[in-house]
């Protein structure tokens, strides 16, 4: 889905951790498809997509933004 529409802002805080954790902020219509998204975007797969599911320490979300489907920003942790 690329055409823009009104999606879900997920801002995901504790993901892409090294020491300290960093934060995603995806575009997209599901939680479900948030995480797909991201799993694509950072190529995780399997056990470390699930850690990272583990890692997140909360989920924001801003609802009706008019915007394509994506990533829109992210910042990995660091030492």
């Amino acid at each position: 889905m690329n055409k823009e529409t009104a999606m879900n802002l997920y801002i995901l805080e504790g993901v892409l951790a090294d020491y300290t954790g960093g934060m995603a902020v995806i575009a997209a219509p599901t939680l479900e498809r948030c995480w797909e998204v991201f799993a694509e975007k950072f190529k995780y797969s399997g056990d470390s997509l699930d850690r990272q599911k583990r890692l997140c320490e909360d989920i924001k979300v801003i609802e009706g933004v008019n915007r394509a489907e994506g990533v829109v920003s992210y910042m990995y942790g660091g030492g």
